[in-house]
C-alpha cells in the first residue's frame, strides 16, 4: 500500500503540471496562430479552437484539475512522507524544543512534497509552455476538453457561482471574449518585438507612424498655401511653360483670379500630349476636376477620399470655403516612410537646357499658344 501512495506522488504532481501547461498555453497562443494552426490542419487544432473559444469553461477546467490535484497531492503525499521519514529520527528520543519525532517528520514531508508540488508541479510546466504554447496546446487540449465533459454539471455550477458573486460585488459576469489589444498596448508591443531584434528599427517606426496617423488631421499634413504653387488660368503662354518648367510637378493646382478660387487641377502630361497632337496645348483640355478636403478631417477619411476618387491630389478648406492648402497621396504617404525624394524635387540643370532649346521650326517652345479655359 505505501508503494502505490509513492507512485501515486509523482502520478499527481503530472496531473498538476499538465493542467498548469495547458492553462497558460491558452491564455498565451494567439488567435491568429490558433486559426493558422486549423487551416494547416493540425493533430489537435481544432480541439485548440474549441478550447480557445470557449475560454472561460476551459480555464475553470483547468482550475478545477489543478485543485483536485493539490488537495491529492497533500492528502495522499503528507502521511506517506511523513511515516518513511520518521523511522529514519529513530535516533532522536521524546521531543526536541517541543516536536516530537511524528511532527518533525511531518513537518520535513511536508516541505519536500511542497518543493515538488511548485517546482514540478507549477513553475516548470509553467515557464514550459509560455516559451510553446502553440505546441503545448496541441498536445493538451484534447484531454482538456475531454476532462470539461466529464465535469461539465461542476463547471457549470462553479461558473454559475463565480458569475453571481461578481455581480453581487458590481463586476460584469465572466465571457468568452478574447483580450483585444489596445493602441498603446500594440506600439508597446512594437517596441518589445523591435528590442527583441524580430523586426528592424525601419519598419517598426513604419508602424508606430501608421499609429499615430489615425489621429492626425489634414491641415497638419497638407502644404500651406504660402507654399503650394499654383497657376493662374490666364497666365501667358510664356508664364505658363516657365512655371511647369521651374516647378517640376505632374500636376498644378489651377486658379481663376484668387487663390480662393481653384478651378481644376494641370496635368503637365496631357498638356504635353495635346502639344505633341496639335502643336498646340489647350489648357482647360489639360484639367481634371478638383476634390476639395476639410482641414479639420481626420487622414485616414483623406486617404479613404483620395482612393475612392482615385485623384491623388486635393485641395485643403477652411470652415469658410477659404483655400488654406493642398495634401497629395504623397504627403500622407510620407507621414509614414519620411519624406520621398523624387526627380522633381531638384530639377536639373539638363532639364532647364532642354526646356529652353529652340524646336527644328526655329521658334522656342515658349511662343506656343495656350487658349486659357473660357469661362
Amino acid at each position: 500500500m505505501e508503494f502505490l501512495y509513492l507512485l501515486a506522488i509523482p502520478l499527481l504532481i503530472a496531473v498538476n503540471a499538465l493542467f498548469v501547461a495547458v492553462e497558460f498555453a491558452l491564455v498565451s497562443v494567439r488567435k491568429t496562430r490558433v486559426e493558422e494552426m486549423v487551416q494547416q490542419k493540425l493533430a489537435g487544432a481544432k480541439s485548440v479552437k474549441f478550447a480557445f473559444d470557449n475560454i472561460d469553461r476551459s480555464i475553470a477546467t483547468s482550475q478545477l484539475g489543478i485543485t483536485i490535484a493539490s488537495i491529492a497531492i497533500g492528502a495522499v503525499g503528507e502521511p506517506v512522507l511523513a511515516r518513511l521519514i520518521e523511522p529514519l529520527l529513530g535516533a532522536l528520543s521524546g521531543s526536541i524544543l517541543f516536536i516530537t519525532k511524528h511532527g518533525l517528520a511531518t513537518t520535513v514531508a511536508l516541505i519536500c512534497i511542497t518543493l515538488l508540488h511548485v517546482v514540478l508541479g507549477e513553475q516548470v510546466p509553467k515557464l514550459a509552455s509560455l516559451q510553446a504554447p502553440d505546441r503545448t496546446a496541441l498536445w493538451l487540449c484534447p484531454p482538456l476538453n475531454f476532462f470539461s465533459g466529464v465535469m461539465n454539471p461542476l463547471i457549470i455550477l462553479m461558473n454559475a457561482v463565480g458569475n453571481f458573486l461578481l455581480r453581487l460585488f458590481g463586476y460584469k459576469a465572466a465571457t468568452n471574449g478574447v483580450h483585444i489589444h489596445s493602441i498603446q498596448e500594440l506600439r508597446m508591443l512594437i517596441d518589445e518585438t523591435e528590442d527583441a531584434g524580430l523586426i528592424d528599427a525601419e519598419s517598426a517606426d513604419y508602424v508606430q507612424n501608421v499609429f499615430e496617423l489615425r489621429d492626425k488631421k489634414v491641415r497638419e499634413c497638407m502644404v500651406p498655401i504660402e507654399k503650394m504653387d499654383a497657376l493662374e488660368l490666364h497666365s501667358s503662354s510664356e508664364a505658363i511653360l516657365e512655371f511647369v518648367r521651374s516647378c517640376g510637378h505632374t500636376r498644378i493646382p489651377v486658379y481663376d483670379g484668387t487663390r480662393d478660387n481653384i478651378i481644376g487641377i494641370l496635368n503637365t502630361k496631357n498638356l504635353f500630349y495635346f502639344f505633341s497632337l496639335m502643336n498646340a496645348v489647350v489648357l482647360d483640355d489639360a484639367l481634371y476636376p478638383v476634390e476639395f478636403l476639410r482641414a479639420d478631417e481626420l487622414i485616414s477619411n483623406a486617404l479613404r477620399e483620395l482612393k475612392k476618387t482615385k485623384v491623388p491630389m486635393a485641395i485643403v478648406r477652411d470652415e469658410n470655403k477659404m483655400v488654406v492648402g493642398m495634401i497629395t497621396l504623397e504627403d500622407i504617404i510620407e507621414e509614414i516612410v519620411g519624406d520621398i525624394e523624387d526627380e522633381h524635387d531638384g530639377p536639373t540643370m539638363k532639364l532647364r537646357r532642354v526646356l529652353k532649346k529652340p524646336t527644328d521650326s526655329g521658334a522656342s517652345r515658349s511662343s506656343v499658344q495656350i487658349r486659357p479655359h473660357s469661362t
